[in-house]
């Protein structure tokens, strides 16, 4: 790196050939304009209290990551009923569809660091419930199928509460980062530690893998508490003697907010295209990679971990895409998860499924990182849990949908016309997206 001092000697030397009097400017220091240059290389440090509810998120994730196995596993340790293990994913994803809302509702009503602690504090609860009836052998499946409702039940509030935090923990500019970074520790510790973690923690005991869990949901909830500040909503003050509005109408006014603002309620329709789209390929996608790749059930594991790296990646690196129109680089990102998953239909090699999936998600990694944090740039503080809760409420709406056309196309056609066509409407979505963005730019002067 070229010496500082000299070159703050030219500039002087520069200045006062135009007749300027350098004498009472202070040079920095080497150390601060090291300290600049790097700042400018790799961007400001994020806040301090981002870092802790990054912390607090890698934990909870990780536990989450280590349920996601053990909790099947438990359940097949006491029914060998394939329809009652098959209800455990069940009662896993069911509770979202009922809590998503009424969980923005309470992001908006209380302290949402709060709400987050207290109920890290309740899981972890319930867990240490979960272990002591392992321990005295009453774990039975209606016991597994409560425990995962009640968890469920509370991520949904969670992860309504967590989403609606980051704009109070870091400025304006740094959001794509800080969400790019939340969203792949969730991959990294869902995906790729959690899994085989708590596979073998199982296999050391029953009870060992939910007892971590419960450590972790714990640590959370003390990492939480020492971030700094209030995380109450920021609204105009109720008049005495009014009443706060019902759950009802809370919930109508952000379906309400959303519905009339124009951009993110083309955003929400053009994402539940996506998941709905995206769906008809994933839930076949183990039955094309165990029929038709031919590989084993070891060999499926290993194929997801190129898809988790590769959504890893987009996270990280889609902070650097919103330096270009957003109506310029959403479609590129489409089309790059819809031509991928169009080839994975064409061919019979591992290794380029693998490859492909890892390009897939990224750009779905990329389109979730950018729309989040535009939609966070566009929805006002006091309306953060409800109006993101109706969007993903609409997201998750088409998902089981497009589960079941896959399901009908692969019964009906082979599963590669499954994938074929999830990856096609993908590519008509993008190809068709920068006429259903017209009018973008104006939001995007706002940041």
């Amino acid at each position: 790196m070229t010496d500082p001092n000299s070159a703050f000697d030219e500039i002087d030397r520069a200045l006062e050939s135009l007749g300027v009097d350098t004498g009472g400017f202070e040079r920095p220091s080497p150390a601060t304009v090291r300290s600049a240059v790097r700042r400018g290389r790799f961007g400001t440090p994020l806040t301090r209290n981002f870092r802790l509810l990054w912390a607090a998120t890698a934990l909870s994730n990780l536990g989450d990551g280590l349920r996601l196995v053990a909790m099947p596993l438990l359940a097949t340790s006491v029914t060998s009923d394939p329809r009652l293990i098959a209800g455990v994913t069940v009662a896993q994803r069911l509770p979202w569809l009922f809590f998503i809302l009424p969980g923005g509702a309470w992001a908006d009503r209380f302290d949402r660091r709060l709400l987050r602690m207290r109920l890290d504090i309740a899981r972890a609860a319930v867990m240490a419930v979960l272990v002591g009836a392992i321990a005295f052998d009453r774990a039975s499946i209606v016991v597994i199928y409560v425990v995962a409702m009640v968890l469920a039940s509370a991520e949904a509030v969670v992860d309504s509460s967590s989403m609606a935090m980051v704009p109070a923990t870091v400025d304006g500019p740094d959001l794509e980062r800080a969400i790019g970074r939340l969203g792949s520790t969730e991959l990294a510790m869902n995906d790729l530690v959690g899994p085989p973690l708590g596979g073998l923690l199982f296999g050391l005991a029953i009870a060992v893998p939910f007892g971590v869990d419960a450590v972790t949901f714990a640590g959370a909830a003390l990492v939480m508490g020492f971030m700094s500040g209030s995380y109450r909503p920021t609204a105009a003050p109720t008049p005495s003697g009014v009443e706060l509005p019902s759950m009802r109408e809370s919930l109508a006014e952000g379906i309400r907010w959303l519905w009339n603002h124009q951009l993110l309620r083309t955003l929400a329709l053009v994402s539940t295209a996506l998941g709905t789209a995206s769906f008809i390929g994933n839930a076949v996608f183990v039955i094309f990679a165990t029929d038709t790749l031919e590989l084993s059930d070891f060999g499926y594991g290993v194929l997801l971990v190129p898809g988790a790296l590769g959504g890893i990646a987009g996270s990280l690196i889609a902070p650097r895409f919103k330096r270009f129109p957003l109506r310029r680089t959403l479609p590129i990102a489409v089309i790059g998860s819809g031509a991928s998953t169009w080839l994975m239909a064409l061919t019979s090699s591992p290794i380029l499924v693998g490859a492909l999936s890892a390009v897939s998600l990224a750009s779905v990694m990329v389109w979730n990182v950018l729309t989040l944090a535009l939609r966070q740039r566009l929805i006002p503080d006091e309306m953060l849990g409800r109006v993101g809760a109706s969007y993903r409420f609409l997201v998750y709406l088409g998902m089981p949908f497009g589960a079941l056309v896959g399901g009908l196309l692969a019964n009906q056609f082979g599963v590669r016309s499954a994938i074929f066509v999830s990856g096609s409407i993908l590519v008509l979505v993008g190809l068709l997206l920068p006429m259903v963005l017209r009018g973008v730019e104006q939001y995007e002067t706002r940041q």
